[in-house]
């Protein structure tokens, strides 16, 4: 199945052991977000919680 990211555009080609693949194959509206897209948010969500160095 191909899907495409919804934070980047990049297409993907996704098999059925993929994690998202029952949630995509049951509703296509579904939102997809590509791998590189989720440990870039995962990274930027650990960021923002960590304490700010005093200057």
């Amino acid at each position: 199945m191909e899907v495409k990211c919804s934070i980047c555009g990049k297409k993907q080609e996704i098999t059925k052991i993929h994690k998202d693949y029952q949630k995509l194959a049951r509703n296509p509206k579904e939102n997809f977000i590509c791998w590189e897209c989720e440990n870039r948010l995962k990274y930027q969500a650990s960021k923002k919680h960590e304490p700010q160095r005093p200057i």
